[in-house]
């Protein structure tokens, strides 16, 4: 059963990845609900044949070229499919022993579980690839996550209930305790970076981060509560400064989008906080009271996130005036 559940679920993560490809290109051209259901040639704009659309196999088998006219199909479309399709399979393997709590029987809590986390990872992924392709979050990924994020509070309480503020209001019910943390997750990943981008403006006379950000942030609070949110924009602002200054050194775009980063530090507190937050807050503390570089290490690691973040938005103030 544990392995029929997980071909099952790897191929509906294949599944996922194909229609997540059609968000992608759709979504950002507002091209979602026209044209049909069926997928269409970008190039040509024929119609592409079922075994043209399998997930992976059809681009390896095309050698990533369309059947009808020729055109180059985009190598994101087998990663993205092979991204769900394994993120899909890695769920059901944390998972497995909540949906099949005695080996054989399949637990409908456990399987409304995992619909959710594979839901925010599908999300996550989509506004990637948006956000990499078009610089922009999609409202529309961002309301349906928070809304989501809300019901899962009310149905599955479980991820929020050892959470510090709802352990603090411990006489109320389950369910309006985990929705009162994912609300405070959701206002204070918001207003975190509502504030970022206030100051930003401020100081650069311009746009410092868009409103998609921080709509972005209120979904995925809503999932991870307070302390995860701030784990999740601890590490997000950690991954944008040091891979956003090796990539705009790379390509020379210094206009690097945020919400990847974002999605990755919201991924790595939800599935992994509780092991990070100790490494972080617990583990690293003692290795800077017993080094003596240990000091100089984490001073080194802040002044050079902030640098990266000064150097990239500079290049984006000189290309501006260009």
């Amino acid at each position: 059963m544990e392995n029929l559940l997980a071909i099952t679920c790897t191929l509906l993560g294949l599944m996922v990845g194909s229609f997540l490809n059609v968000v992608v290109y759709r979504l950002p051209r507002g091209l979602f609900f026209e044209g049909g259901a069926r997928s269409r040639c970008p190039s040509c704009g024929r119609g592409i044949a079922w075994f043209d659309n399998l997930p992976v196999l059809s681009w390896l088998l095309l050698r990533g070229r369309a059947r009808c006219c020729g055109a180059r199909i985009s190598l994101r479309y087998p990663i993205l499919e092979l991204l769900a399709g394994l993120a899909f399979l890695l769920l059901f393997l944390g998972k497995s022993a909540r949906i099949l709590p005695d080996g054989e029987g399949i637990s409908l809590e456990g399987v409304l579980d995992y619909l959710v986390d594979a839901f925010l990872v599908a999300n996550l992924l989509a506004a990637s690839a948006i956000d990499l392709e078009f610089r922009i979050l999609p409202d529309v990924l961002n309301f349906l996550g928070f809304l989501v994020g809300a019901a899962a509070a009310v149905f599955l309480p479980e991820s929020h209930l050892g959470h510090w503020l709802a352990r603090e209001i411990g006489s109320s019910p389950e369910a309006a305790r985990a929705l009162l943390d994912g609300f405070a997750g959701a206002a204070l990943g918001a207003g975190a970076l509502y504030l970022v981008a206030w100051i930003g403006t401020r100081i650069y006379k311009t746009e410092a981060m868009g409103l998609g950000d921080v709509k972005f942030m209120a979904f995925t609070g809503v999932f991870l509560g307070p302390e995860g949110t701030l784990l999740a924009l601890l590490l997000a602002c950690i991954l944008g400064a040091l891979l956003g200054l090796l990539i705009a050194f790379r390509t020379g775009d210094p206009k690097i989008p945020f919400g990847p980063f974002l999605a990755a530090g919201t991924l790595c507190a939800r599935f992994a906080g509780e092991t990070l937050a100790e490494a972080l807050f617990e583990d690293w503390p003692l290795w800077l009271r017993t080094s003596r570089y240990g000091a100089l290490a984490l001073l080194g690691i802040s002044a050079l996130c902030l640098a990266a973040l000064f150097f990239l938005r500079s290049l984006r103030r000189g290309r501006s005036r260009d």
